[in-house]
């Protein structure tokens, strides 16, 4: 039996792990939406996200200052594909105490950030479900 429970806890860290992934992107966009700090970004530049050459994905960095008057760039905690052109002025919302917890700060933005990691949510309740089911069956 204990040479099973190794594998079996493995299998729910994993789901945890991604739970937890999926929870703090939640968090985070609800801290955002409710008390965020909304200022105007500009977009410079963009960051390469991704795997392998042939599939690397580009992310927006905004920049936009804080409320200590400090100029900030980021890129958006969330997965962003959208092309934007260098110099474009966007709505940003960022937490006052963490500015590189930022979003851009549009309704289809913001929604798409809660559902975006749905697969995170979905693959770490399979994971935790399955430890489960093999801890009781």
């Amino acid at each position: 039996m204990s040479g099973d429970l190794i594998p079996i806890v493995a299998i729910g860290a994993l789901g945890a792990g991604f739970l937890a992934g999926y929870l703090r992107d939640v968090v985070h966009v609800c801290r955002l939406w409710r008390s965020g700090v909304r200022t105007t970004g500009v977009v410079v530049g963009h960051q390469a996200v991704g795997g392998v050459e042939s599939e690397t994905r580009w992310t927006p960095v905004f920049a936009f200052e804080d409320q200590h008057g400090s100029r900030v760039a980021f890129k958006s905690i969330v997965r962003m594909d959208t092309e934007m052109e260098p110099g474009q002025e966007v709505p940003v919302v960022y937490l006052a105490h963490k500015p590189k917890v930022m979003l851009l700060f549009t309704r289809k933005n913001m929604v798409r950030s809660l559902l975006e990691n749905t697969g995170l949510l979905a693959i770490g309740s399979l994971f935790l479900g399955a430890a489960v089911v093999f801890v009781a069956g």
